[in-house]
């Protein structure tokens, strides 16, 4: 990993083919493309945080403008393609950037947090509550499954779909931001392994936020319970964008307790099986990362000691 990373950051045009050869790749490889966007997303946030914001900036632009000429040339409409792109490389920059000027990973979590709760607020503002589309958007998915054979009729689901709708905008906001977030990890990883070998170890193991960030949480959590109609959806799913952050601050709870109680990396392994087997685990780790703003866990049971960042 090290070699791609002295790659992508030996020049200008090995950076723009990284992410470019990323961008084009994903779409023409299904089963890759979640690892190929994040690829190209971490060549960007390592350029951004070697080389700064406005280096970072051009090969954002560059590589989505070449990403969307190849599919233009192939018969695909270029501009659906771009604007994918941007919606999962923005936000990475965006994080990338915070990091470089204020070397805080919690801060940086928390910028891009925010970006997807005022893309959420942005949709909303301009067009609207977005449940009504999503429910047609399932129906035609529900017809076409069913067409297929591989859905059976269920009067239930329709009731399952307009449920799902009120929540939908959220749930791909929040995996936007989650796919930033692990990206700007994995180009600071590089980073690190470039100019500070084990500091990202270091610096995921101290992972906390401040009592602000987390007194805004749970305020809106609050409001959501209260709240009525598309109000209290657009509240639940900013919940849902808010609570990744610590999901990566649970994560760094559990490493950091470990790593100060002197255990194994089998209880590390061990954490990972639990939530690969039982996703509703990330809930808990989440949580467990929300109440560690007060609790401090690392402290009390790992013998670490954290300073939290508003």
């Amino acid at each position: 990993m090290k070699t791609l990373a002295d790659f992508i950051v030996s020049g200008r045009f090995q950076a723009i083919l990284v992410a470019s050869a990323s961008g084009i790749l994903a779409f023409l490889m299904p089963p890759w493309s979640t690892l190929l966007v994040y690829l190209g997303a971490a060549s960007i946030a390592l350029v951004t945080l070697r080389m700064g914001l406005l280096q970072g900036l051009q090969l954002l632009a560059i590589a989505t403008a070449l990403t969307g000429l190849f599919y233009q040339l192939a018969g695909v409409p270029a501009a659906a393609t771009a604007i994918t792109l941007l919606m999962m490389w923005s936000p990475c920059w965006i994080a990338s950037g915070v990091l470089r000027g204020s070397t805080s990973m919690a801060l940086a979590m928390t910028s891009g947090a925010g970006v997807g709760v005022i893309a959420l607020a942005l949709i909303y503002g301009f067009f609207g509550d977005p449940a009504p589309w999503w429910f047609e958007q399932l129906q035609l998915l529900e017809a076409a499954l069913e067409q297929s054979g591989l859905l059976a009729q269920d009067t239930a689901a329709e009731s399952l779909m307009r449920e799902l709708s009120r929540l939908m905008t959220g749930v791909v906001l929040a995996s936007l931001v989650l796919s930033a977030l692990c990206s700007v990890l994995l180009g600071r990883w590089w980073q690190a392994m470039q100019v500070n070998p084990g500091g990202l170890r270091t610096e995921f193991n101290k992972l906390r936020f401040g009592q602000v960030t987390g007194l805004l949480t749970l305020g809106v959590m609050i409001f959501a319970q209260f709240a009525a109609g598309s109000v209290r959806d657009m509240a639940v799913q900013a919940v849902m964008i808010m609570l990744v952050p610590y999901l990566f601050a649970g994560l760094g709870v559990v490493h950091g307790v470990v790593a100060g109680a002197g255990r194994g990396r089998g209880w590390l392994i061990a954490v990972y099986i639990v939530l690969a087997i039982v996703p509703q685990a990330t809930l808990l780790l989440a949580g467990g990362g929300l109440l560690d703003t007060w609790i401090d866990f690392r402290r009390r049971f790992g013998g670490g000691d954290t300073k939290p960042v508003e």
